[in-house]
């Protein structure tokens, strides 16, 4: 008496020529009020203009701007009590477990409430690290340290880091302990701009240029 959802494969491929697959949970499968809450599926993302605010504060300070990307992102949220979702087992794997299934101890691509579980995992470790959080924007982070102030801003799972250098170092360490992350490097892109910094002069400039490409492909534009 149990619903069992289906999952499926999605393939992308990288510039590398390789191909990156992923595994999704078929989440529309799910059925409100049983396997989750319509209330709890929405997660915050920083907004437009406290994006743009931070990246003039870093342009004008000359600060050290990072980012992080956090792996796998939505593997790990923990579920609500009492939530209890049982997966088919994957494509391709069904003649190594036959008549199975899966009960996931763990969120993953394609639940409703994957985004908004590994959001609160997020607030956790800013929390464990001691940062407060901005009441004007759920996504922004600040601590004050002998260093200065640094601030995070949370894309989904992109993060930014702004501070002085030493002070983003240790901030950037701190979460590299309690997630596994990529570690970018210096700021070149954000929430899809690509953003060119010069920290000698102080002046920074954003682009969109896969926008711009993708509007030229879908209207065949001159």
């Amino acid at each position: 008496d149990t619903k069992i959802i289906t999952s499926t494969w999605a393939m992308k491929k990288k510039a590398s020529g390789t191909y990156r697959a992923r595994l999704n949970a078929r989440g529309f499968e799910q059925v409100d009020g049983k396997r989750f809450d319509k209330t709890q599926i929405s997660s915050p993302v920083v907004n437009e203009i406290t994006v743009r605010i931070v990246l003039t504060l870093i342009c004008m300070a000359r600060w050290c701007a990072m980012l992080l990307d956090v792996k796998g992102a939505f593997l790990c949220g923990n579920f609500e009590d009492g939530e209890k979702i049982y997966m088919e087992i994957p494509q391709g794997f069904e003649r190594f477990y036959p008549k199975k299934a899966v009960l996931l101890l763990k969120t993953i691509y394609g639940l409703k409430q994957a985004a908004l579980a590994f959001w609160r995992e997020l607030l956790k470790a800013f929390c464990h690290m001691e940062y407060g959080r901005s009441k004007a924007d759920p996504c922004l982070y600040f601590r004050w340290t002998a260093l200065g102030l640094i601030l995070w801003l949370s894309w989904v799972d992109d993060c930014l880091i702004g501070g002085k250098d030493e002070g983003v170092k240790i901030a950037k360490g701190q979460m590299m302990d309690l997630f596994d992350c990529d570690d970018v490097g210096e700021l070149k892109e954000y929430v899809g701009c690509q953003i060119d910094y010069d920290r000698m002069v102080g002046s920074m400039k954003l682009t969109q240029p896969v926008m711009i490409q993708s509007f030229d492909d879908e209207f065949d534009l001159p």
